[in-house]
Order: C-alpha cells, then sequence, then structure tokens
C-alpha cells in the first residue's frame, strides 16, 4: 500500500538529512513525498525525489550561539517556526501522514489534528519520555537527564503562546498535551543501546539507528593509498560561531603522521585555515561515510550525525563538545566507552594529538565501538522507519 506523507523539518542539515534519506526510500517505493523546509534545501529535497514545499524559516537567520544556554529563547525560537510551518501549509497540502521532526513538534502535532490525520514524529537525537529528559540533560547543572525539577515559570508563557498557535488553526488540545505528552508513533534515528534509560522505551518508539543512504549530493572520498592513518574532523554548524576550535584541532593534525579529512560544510571557508600540510584535506562537503569507512578515529563536537556515521563503521571518536546540547552525546560516548572528551575552553594542539593517539591504540574502545556498530545493523536503519511509516497508512 503507497500513500502521500508530508515530512516537516527546520532547514538544519543534522536533521532534515537523515529524514532525507527515510523520505528517499518511501519514493523508490512508489509513496508521494512533501517536505516542507526552507527553499535553502531545495537541492537536497528535489535530489531524494521529494516535492519542496517552501516556507520563511526564522530558523535560518538566527545566531544559535546566543541560545546555547537559553532554553526559553530556543524552545520560542522552535514555536516561531512551528509557525511559519505552519502558515505554508493549505489544505491541497493534506497527506495521508504526517511525519515531523521533534524540533518543531508544535507544528507536526498541530497540523496532524487540524486535518485529522496520522503523524509519526522523526526524533535524529535522543528520545525523551516520563523516564529521560532530553531537555534536562541538555540545560540542568548536574548534566542529569531525569524527569527534572519542578518546571520554571517560563513554562506558562510557552503553554500559553502554544495554546494560542493551535486556536489560530482550530485546535483545541490542551497546550500540555501539545507540547510534552509522549506520542504514539516514535521513530528514532539511533540504536537502543545508545538512546538514556533505553530500555525504558516501550512499543511507541521506534529505534531505527542512523537513517543512512547513498547520499550523491556529496562528493566521494578514497584513501590515497600512502598508508597513513586516517581521520575525520568535522563540527558541522559549530564552525559558524566556533572557527577557531576547528583551527587548533587542524594545527594538531599537521603535527601527526596522520591522513585528516576536514569537512567545513557552510561554516568556514577552506581558505581561512590558511596554508596546511599535504596530509590535511579541508573540504567543504564530503562524504563522511567513504572517509570513516578508512578512518581510525572521528574527532566531532558531538553532533549526533557524525557519532552515528562513525559508530555505524564502529570508529571512535573524540569529542569536544561546544554547546549544552553536543555535551549530552559526549557524555553519552563517555559512559558507553566509545571515545574520549576533551574540554573545548582548555584545548590545545598537543593535548588532541595525545588523546587521538591514545584512543587510536585503545583496542577497549574499538571493541566497545564494534558493538555498536552490530547494534546499528541490527536496528534496521532508513529501511525499517520506511516500514514504521507506511504501517501509518493504515493507523
Amino acid at each position: 500500500m503507497t500513500g502521500r506523507f508530508l515530512f516537516m523539518c527546520q532547514p538544519d542539515h543534522g536533521h532534515v538529512i537523515p529524514g532525507l534519506a527515510v523520505a528517499a526510500e518511501l519514493v523508490r517505493r512508489g509513496n508521494q513525498v512533501t517536505y516542507l523546509t526552507s527553499p535553502a534545501m531545495a537541492g537536497l529535497v528535489t535530489g531524494a525525489g521529494a516535492t519542496l514545499l517552501p516556507y520563511e524559516s526564522i530558523y535560518r537567520d538566527v545566531d544559535l550561539r546566543k541560545l546555547e544556554d537559553d532554553p526559553l529563547g530556543l524552545l520560542s525560537l522552535f514555536l516561531d517556526e512551528s509557525a511559519a510551518m505552519l502558515a505554508a501549509a493549505g489544505p491541497e497540502h493534506r497527506p495521508d501522514v504526517i511525519v515531523y521532526d521533534v524540533s518543531v513538534l508544535h507544528a507536526g502535532r498541530v497540523l496532524a489534528r487540524k486535518w485529522d490525520v496520522p503523524a509519526t514524529q522523526f526524533i535524529p537525537v535522543f528520545a525523551a519520555n516520563e523516564h529521560f529528559s532530553f531537555l534536562t540533560a541538555v540545560y540542568a547543572e548536574d548534566g542529569g537527564g531525569g524527569p527534572g525539577p519542578e518546571l520554571p515559570g517560563w513554562v506558562d508563557g510557552m503553554l500559553a503562546r502554544t495554546r494560542d498557535l493551535a486556536a489560530a488553526h482550530g485546535v483545541t488540545a490542551d497546550p500540555a498535551e501539545l507540547w510534552w505528552q509522549v506520542q504514539d508513533s516514535n521513530v528514532v534515528a539511533l540504536p537502543r543501546a545508545f538512546q538514556y534509560a533505553g530500555d525504558t522505551f516501550d512499543e511507541r518508539f521506534a529505534f531505527v539507528g542512523p537513517c543512512l543512504d547513498e547520499r550523491r549530493f556529496l562528493t566521494g572520498w578514497q584513501p590515497p593509498g600512502d598508508g597513513l592513518p586516517i581521520a575525520l574532523l568535522s563540527f558541522g554548524t559549530v564552525l559558524t560561531s566556533r572557527p577557531e576550535l576547528v583551527r587548533t584541532c587542524v594545527r594538531a593534525f599537521a603535527e601527526l603522521p596522520w591522513r585528516t579529512v576536514v569537512t567545513l560544510g557552510d561554516g568556514l571557508d577552506p581558505a581561512e585555515l590558511g596554508p596546511l600540510p599535504p596530509t590535511v584535506e579541508a573540504h567543504r562537503w564530503v562524504s563522511h561515510l567513504d572517509v570513516l569507512r578508512h578512518a581510525r578515529v572521528a574527532v566531532t563536537q558531538g553532533g549526533m550525525g557524525t557519532a552515528m556515521e562513525a559508530l555505524h563503521w564502529g570508529r571512535p571518536a573524540v569529542v569536544v563538545p561546544a554547546t549544552a546540547i553536543d555535551r549530552v552525546s559526549a557524555r553519552r560516548i563517555a559512559e558507553l566507552g566509545l571515545g574520549r572528551t576533551l574540554d573545548p575552553a582548555a584545548l590545545t594542539p598537543g593535548q588532541l594529538v595525545e588523546t587521538v593517539l591514545d584512543a587510536a591504540a585503545d583496542e577497549t574502545m574499538h571493541r566497545a565501538a564494534a558493538a555498536m556498530r552490530r547494534e546499528i545493523a541490527a536496528a534496521g536503519g532508513t529501511a525499517r522507519a520506511a516500514d514504521v511509516l507506511e504501517s501509518r497508512l493504515t493507523a
């Protein structure tokens, strides 16, 4: 049975790309997919065989660094983003199933009720339930992820804004239900073994592992055959606000007899790194999966996309968490023995060199990463995610 799917996601590569892998699989199976996101993602959307439904994004033009330690500001931004999405979704776009990114959950949950269609929440980060709160893990002083203390006063204002947004679209549901109630269908792009409190999540959550595909929009990569150990260095969107961090890491690898592949995306011009030794390659975009297939270690800020790509090949990570969100994944990687964590505020090239060499030589860490690779393979990935979504056609 095939149908029409509407995906909804803010223009963030770390969220759009795994969702698009699933969208592409649905298209291959004969389904129709419309993807509601910023025009900036048009090339990725059409390349996956989906139809772009554009909206005017607020998220794309915001300095996210200013919101890293401000939960109210970040949540308010996503509520505004949800409002912009809802404004762009007309009745002619009504699908059989809605698939919405967890960051813009207000938009997905309001629209599902407005149109009375089944919906699935897509979660490319840690999931949350009655036992683990991702928001608490990000902002709590102790870094814990329990259900959390008494809710702060600003929650009342957010609930009122949620109620107003829903009412503007004819939805009268309890705003608390629209915000934090556990949904009946969730696809999580992590293996259960990596999820905090993973054994407390019930059948409402499908832990499918990383959702990967061919990613034809990325340049392929092959090792040059010089026999040097290989490392991937990628800091995602952090580069835009912390270019000095990647420069420190590049200086470290310039001292190592390794082949280092640096990916910069849109955050930094390769020329800004200055002269590089022949063993350090700087690219805007290149396939991480191609590099990691041959790599010994990944060095990352802790973004979930790169972490999952590394573990897909069983590679440990050296994590330099630059934001509160990154610190949550860094803690989990360290807890599970999948890598090492460094303080970005005190990072030196020498310290990074020492840590990379230690990680590369740590066979216990490599065995842990290999075990997580097996968990990922068993989780089902993109194909299982598409199976879950197609099952919603009869919901």
